[in-house]
């Protein structure tokens, strides 16, 4: 029998909270995270809106010298995944400060506990060395890339900060929590645009079913609001602007007048875990990941399959691998970015698989309210799936004035009490990378 993967813990920042509780409460409102930008000039942009991340501080989880080295994506990735480790039971290794740590310390009161962690309570004697990361970003720390190359044009290759390459490198993350809590598996980074964070989740999930991790803590994060990258966007004409001059609108999956995504930002990760080796460890199970489907379009760099095949596809092989029958799903979270191809031809790949029964199916899109986290989408939405299967309750989709006719779906337009047992998660990214998940409830 394969071994089965539990969910046992969940941390999320996003543009709704900063922590997964406040995330799902206001996903369950209704609450929109989409404002203008204010952190650069948007005069001369095509879009001038963002969902980002409110009242972030990285001294709870960094030392003022670690918050100068690691940039944004990996400090919100460590602050989601201490979140889903301190729920899954799983605690800090001790460790000796560096040099510049202790001085650092010392000069301020109140050090954050992730500096000087205690030693690890309450984990059930977890074998460390068997617990992996894959706590992943499609685009790394793009400030830092900037902010470094700027100084090298002004002042020359010597003004380059020495912390330049472990700072500005996509696998950051996934060191630093693994150093913070001594996790001497597999880690790393995986980047698939759009669908890494989903991607991590997978492959974490194939990990652990072939005996290569016990547990892995899993999931992705994205902050690339920046200017060159929203110009970027912008002049492919892939972003949404205001509705009427509110910037809450934007984001409408499946209205008949989208037109394109919301930039965002965040960080999700969730623990995932052998289930006898859970219930072992007295780790309560939040949602079981039954499935997965890895594929690609092999067609076009941007655009997804016309027909959604190779979505399809992975829809099919996570069905499949979780023995389910498109019958028993419940709920769909879909990619559902809010562009006119993009939504086309993710319902084009669903009715594929479930025919006309799909207009049955409750299914809600995440980006609606948090824009599209990009590297982090995935882990976010997933989570927000774990808390569906878990309390029982269907976040709504926002924005959706008038569900476009070609469409025919059951969109949840208000939080809704279901009886849900199997749910599915899809992404897609650039390149035509296809993921999808097929979770249980507990």
């Amino acid at each position: 029998m394969r071994r089965r993967v539990v969910v046992t813990g969940i941390g999320a920042v996003s543009p709704l909270g900063n922590d997964a509780g406040t995330t799902w409460k206001n996903l369950l409102a209704g609450k929109s995270g989409v404002d203008y930008i204010r952190d650069f000039p948007v005069e001369k942009l095509r879009s001038d809106i963002a969902a980002s991340v409110k009242g972030f501080e990285p001294g709870k989880y960094l030392s003022p010298k670690e918050a100068d080295i690691y940039g944004r994506v990996t400090q919100l990735s460590l602050a989601a995944a201490v979140e889903a480790l301190r729920e899954a039971g799983i605690a800090p290794v001790q460790r000796a400060p560096a040099e510049h740590e202790e001085a650092a310390e010392r000069a301020r009161p109140g050090a954050p506990a992730a500096v000087a962690a205690p030693a690890p309570a309450g984990d059930g004697g977890l074998d460390r060395t068997r617990v992996g990361c894959l706590m992943s970003t499609g685009m790394g720390s793009v400030e830092i890339f900037e902010e470094q190359v700027a100084r090298s044009a002004a002042r020359g290759p010597r003004a380059v900060s020495p912390y330049f390459i472990p700072g500005v490198m996509p696998n950051g993350a996934a060191a630093l929590i693994a150093m913070r809590y001594g996790l001497m598996g597999p880690s790393y980074n995986l980047a698939s645009a759009c669908a890494t964070g989903t991607h991590s989740i997978a492959t974490s999930a194939l990990m652990i079913e072939a005996g290569e991790a016990d547990v892995m803590v899993a999931g992705g994060a994205e902050a690339a609001t920046r200017l060159n990258t929203v110009a970027g966007f912008g002049n492919a004409k892939a972003l949404a602007r205001a509705v009427d001059g509110d910037p809450t609108r934007a984001s409408r999956p499946f209205d008949r007048r989208r037109q394109g995504f919301v930039m965002g930002e965040g960080a999700g990760a969730l623990v995932l875990e052998e289930e006898q080796h859970a219930r072992a460890r007295g780790a309560r199970p939040l949602a079981y990941v039954a499935g997965f489907g890895m594929t690609t379009d092999a067609e076009h760099l941007t655009r997804p399959h016309a027909e959604g095949l190779g979505l399809a596809l992975s829809l099919s092989r996570a069905l499949a691998r979780a023995a389910v029958a498109p019958e028993a799903i419940g709920y769909i979270n879909p990619h559902a970015t809010s562009t006119q191809q993009g939504d086309a031809a993710e319902i084009l790949a669903l009715r594929r698989v479930f025919g006309e029964r799909l207009a049955r199916i409750p299914i809600s899109a995440t980006k609606s309210m948090i824009g599209h986290l990009l590297g982090g989408a995935g882990a976010v939405e997933t989570i927000a799936v774990v808390c569906s299967l878990r309390d029982q309750l269907l976040h709504p989709s926002i924005n959706v004035d008038e569900l476009d006719p070609e469409c025919s779906l059951d969109v949840v337009r208000e939080r809704r009490a279901v009886d849900v047992r199997y749910a599915v998660k899809c992404s897609a990214g650039f390149g035509g990378h296809n993921c999808t998940l097929v979770l249980e409830r507990a």
